[in-house]
């Protein structure tokens, strides 16, 4: 019995990675006149080293399955966790056996117990929480502990980026935390009938930060740094009437913020000159921008699907990409889209012919 499971688990792999091949090798997606979709590299999870050594690591994370591999498809390690593990590039967290989490750097080694409860990773930083939900802790890359913030009531929204965190509460306040842990900013958006922040967004260099806010009517805002705090440079009223957490995110270059709409995902110019659409239907969503290229990649889920759009900002799509059915895993650098489940990880590129 151990040997006929053992042989239909090598099959499925095998079929998958068959799949892969046949569908992007032998049938590469044509993307626009100067763009398109090629395969490079798929390999199996299954047969992983034990934290191999290596150069630059990829995190992955993948149901109770997580690990490392390089751009080049070697594969570093691969371990298992019944609740999987939160993971970045650089190092990941797991139940530490005197209680709480433990934080270890990428090459497997422990380097401190996180204080706090549901610990994560945002922009690459380490993060936990309250048991009441209104308290953000802050941790270096050792793991030991730069800050604790308490924020005015349980946050319902979070982001983050290498200099700032923004929360937003379940009453409609945003409020900003420096590097340092003091406060950068406090801001309650109004305006509706029911006050709450159901997404929030915080651009790479920290000098903006969205909000999707409200509950009768919902509202997009924009917060800018002025001097020594942050200000409204624009807002919008929506159609819609979000009420539950909403996805919101920054293009690279800090001029467009994407957010979910019922008939797709809406691209907003916080110049106020820009309200576009892409019509692709998503739950949730992610983004990522080549500026090689000046093409920006959406990674749109919807149910079980994920659908990758490339265009150029704010919204010339030049493609789409329907990712294989079994999905878990997506990650996008430069014009480099990894992608895999439990299995196999692979390697897709987007090139100019």
């Amino acid at each position: 019995m151990q040997e006929s499971g053992l042989r239909l688990r090598l099959g499925a792999i095998l079929l998958t990675l068959l799949a892969l091949v046949t569908y992007f090798f032998l049938l590469p997606e044509r993307m626009s006149t100067d763009l398109s979709a090629r395969s490079l590299w798929s390999v199996s999870l299954m047969e992983a080293p034990d934290l191999a050594e290596g150069g630059s690591r990829i995190a992955f994370s993948a149901g109770p399955r997580y690990g490392y591999f390089s751009s080049d498809g070697q594969v570093f390690f691969v371990a298992e966790h019944p609740g999987g593990a939160q993971i970045s590039d650089t190092s990941y967290i797991l139940p530490s056996s005197s209680g709480g989490f433990s934080l270890f750097s990428a090459e497997g080694e422990e380097r401190a117990v996180l204080v706090g409860t549901g610990p994560f990773f945002s922009a690459g930083r380490a993060f936990s929480g309250s048991r009441d939900g209104m308290t953000v802790n802050s941790f270096d890359s050792y793991g030991s502990l730069q800050w604790s913030y308490s924020f005015p009531s349980q946050l319902s929204a979070f982001d983050a980026s290498s200099s700032l965190v923004v929360g937003g509460t379940v009453d409609g306040i945003l409020e900003g935390v420096a590097m340092d842990g003091t406060r950068a900013f406090s801001f309650a958006p109004g305006g509706s009938r029911l006050d709450v922040v159901l997404g929030v967004a915080v651009s790479p260099s920290g000098d903006r930060v969205a909000a999707m806010t409200g509950i009768d009517s919902q509202r997009l805002v924009v917060l800018g740094r002025g001097g020594g705090d942050y200000r409204v440079i624009s807002h919008r009223y929506l159609e819609s009437n979000y009420r539950e957490p909403t996805r919101l995110a920054f293009l690279q270059d800090e001029r467009y913020i994407l957010y979910r709409r019922s008939d797709g995902v809406g691209v907003w110019g916080i110049d106020g000159n820009c309200d576009e659409i892409l019509p692709v239907a998503a739950q949730d969503f992610s983004v990522a921008y080549d500026p090689a290229y000046d093409v920006a990649y959406l990674v749109a889920l919807n149910g079980g699907m994920s659908t990758l759009v490339a265009f150029r900002p704010p919204a010339r799509i030049l493609g789409k990409v329907s990712l294989p059915d079994a999905t878990m895993y997506i990650n996008i650098i430069g014009s480099s889209v990894y992608f895999g489940n439990a299995t196999t990880v692979s390697r897709l590129d987007f090139v100019e012919e």
